[in-house]
């Protein structure tokens, strides 16, 4: 697959990921809407990583392009919203969070995936 192609796969998972946690928290199951909120994440990571010619392959490395992209972009919503959404990730497996924490976590995942996506060149 070519990089473009792959880019634009991860863009689209993303948002895909996005609108299906919307869905899970519409229903109440908040353990499936915290890890979709976590793939529209490392998705939305991957999309901005590979468009500058860096491909992420596993969660380590998703982290720290987080940690770096923050870092670069001074803007430490990115790295606050990772946080938030790798805490999601582990929800998925020990449920523990409200649906309240879910619903705010899933407009900072919105907000900091629009931000990310909008980073890369059409």
């Amino acid at each position: 697959m070519e990089a473009k192609e792959k880019i634009k796969k991860y863009k689209n998972q993303s948002i895909h990921y996005f609108n299906n946690a919307v869905n899970y928290i519409d229903s109440g199951d908040i353990e499936k809407a915290s890890e979709f909120l976590w793939g529209s994440m490392a998705q939305a990571l991957k999309a901005v990583a590979g468009s500058r010619d860096i491909w992420l392959r596993s969660h380590y490395q998703i982290k720290n392009y987080a940690l770096e992209l923050a870092r670069a972009l001074h803007d430490d919503s990115v790295r606050h919203t990772f946080d938030y959404a790798q805490s999601l990730h582990s929800n998925f497996y020990e449920s523990g969070l409200l649906l309240e924490d879910v619903v705010r976590a899933a407009e900072d995942v919105k907000k900091t995936v629009r931000q990310l996506l909008a980073l890369i060149p059409d």
